[in-house]
């Protein structure tokens, strides 16, 4: 036999029965034939007579089991080598050889993006084109598809790390939903026990079964939007990876298949521009509000006063001891006990250890502060963490928008109005500490949840640094006798 057609029936023998190029990651089935593991699960994947009738070979019909598939290394090996043969040889698969013409395909037009031989070269339809024999090219369009994989991949990456903030903050969204239904509830029997079980609890069910039935509305709408945007980076991030595969593939082919339609491929990965998802508003409209409750917290009014000795020495505590600011200097202070050391924090005089307390403190635009309570013995000279497992039950403002309770271990809030005035409500008996937005009605703002407080607890307040020209003004008492 001609050392080129026994070359040429090598060649036949290692193709892939389906795709009819060189087999690629070959396995081997029931049967003993064997095909592309790309092929193979792509056929088998496809529903409709095939599955109906259970899984065959697509070359002898006989059944198989999918699960027995069975890599076949030592054929890998040899499709290998067989490529290198046919290289050097100059012959290959059937398809290396134009129809029109049988004539090999060696030649490329740019135009076109298709490998031809050089009798099509001269047609008509190619005479004016870029036509270059194809090891010419070759490298070239390695590079390009390397690109192209490189674009691609950048581009799932951010898909990826889109859908993951989106889980992220879908997550993030569900707490404070969750959240703020405890509150409608919690505040709705707080105001049933604050009235000593006066009002009629049907009254404040059919009120409080109102502000969840809009919060679920609220919350419908909301996730059918969030899962309209989870959907679309998912099926954008499934054609992403299916154009990955597809360029991976064809990067692994031999040359005149690789240059096959090429510009097409590219194009498409080219032309490729991830599409963010639509901006969804987190914030909840539904507010926990009881109309009444302020009136009925004023009736605890607590003449809270700050403690001097308590103040670290940048603070200023005004003679009334009702206001305090940061300072410009460091003040000499005696280092007693009570006085915190490292943190911006003046502490109420009046200790708590029974009975209901109700304050107000005007924050103003402040763009950063913090109150609460916090336990009698906390440390006041090192480290502290503002959480109720160091003895501090507090609410912080930071960078203007970020309102948090607690320290990370809580969420962030969502609060659609801005405070000017908190209110501070301390139940010890029921040990319950809220607060809430006088600003937007007294709407609540958060709740600890039920800790069981150990002593005596004292008023927290801290303004935090005056580092922009809207965080001087004082953070202040308000006094509530005879004050709407």
């Amino acid at each position: 036999m001609d050392p080129a057609a026994l070359v040429e029936a090598i060649v036949e023998e290692v193709a892939c029965p389906i795709c009819m190029t060189f087999l690629r990651e070959p396995v081997s089935i029931d049967c003993g034939h064997s095909f592309c593991h790309s092929c193979l699960s792509g056929l088998w994947e496809v529903p409709g007579e095939l599955q109906d009738q259970g899984y065959t070979c697509p070359l002898c019909r006989a059944p198989v089991q999918p699960r027995n598939l069975r890599p076949n290394w030592q054929l890998a090996s040899v499709v290998e080598k067989v490529r290198l043969l046919e290289l050097h040889a100059g012959v290959g698969l059937k398809g290396d050889v134009c129809e029109l013409h049988s004539k090999q395909l060696k030649m490329f037009c740019r135009e076109d993006g298709l490998v031809m031989c050089e009798a099509c070269r001269l047609s008509p339809e190619h005479q004016a084109h870029n036509v270059v024999p194809m090891e010419d090219v070759t490298w070239e369009y390695k590079w390009k598809l390397h690109e192209a994989l490189e674009h691609l991949r950048k581009e799932q990456e951010e898909a990826w790390k889109l859908e993951v903030g989106e889980r992220k903050r879908t997550a993030n969204w569900k707490i404070q939903l969750e959240t703020r239904k405890q509150s409608i509830m919690w505040e709705f029997e707080k105001y049933w026990r604050l009235l000593q079980k006066q009002q009629p609890p049907r009254q404040l069910e059919v009120e409080a079964a109102a502000a969840l039935a809009s919060l679920e509305q609220e919350e419908g709408e909301t996730m059918q939007k969030l899962e309209m945007n989870h959907n679309e980076l998912l099926q954008q991030g499934r054609f992403l990876w299916k154009m990955i595969a597809e360029l991976e593939e064809r990067s692994q082919r031999p040359v005149r298949w690789m240059l096959q339609g090429i510009e097409d491929v590219l194009n498409r990965s080219r032309s490729w521009s991830l599409r963010r998802p639509k901006p969804v508003s987190l914030e909840l409209k539904t507010d926990c509000r009881v109309l009444g409750l302020r009136e009925v917290l004023k009736t605890y009014a607590a003449d809270v006063l700050l403690d001097p000795d308590t103040a670290y020495s940048r603070l200023i505590v005004s003679e009334d001891r009702k206001c305090v600011h940061y300072g410009d200097t460091e003040q000499k202070l005696p280092d007693n006990p009570e006085r915190f050391y490292r943190y911006n924090i003046v502490l109420g005089s009046q200790c708590i250890s029974s009975g209901r307390h109700y304050w107000e403190v005007e924050v103003g635009d402040r763009s950063e502060w913090g109150l609460g309570v916090c336990k009698e013995n906390v440390d006041r000279k090192e480290v502290v963490y503002l959480s109720p497992r160091y003895g501090f039950w507090v609410i912080r403002l930071r960078k203007g928008n970020e309102y948090r309770a607690g320290t990370e271990e809580y969420p962030l809030l969502s609060l659609p109005v801005p405070p000017r005035r908190v209110g501070v409500f301390l139940d010890y008996e029921a040990h319950d500490i809220s607060f809430y937005n006088v600003t937007d009605n007294s709407s609540h703002i958060f709740t600890f949840p039920h800790f069981p407080f150990p002593g005596r607890l004292l008023p927290y307040f801290s303004p935090c640094y005056s580092i922009c020209a809207n965080n001087t003004t004082p953070l202040t008492i308000c006094s509530l006798n005879g004050e709407d």
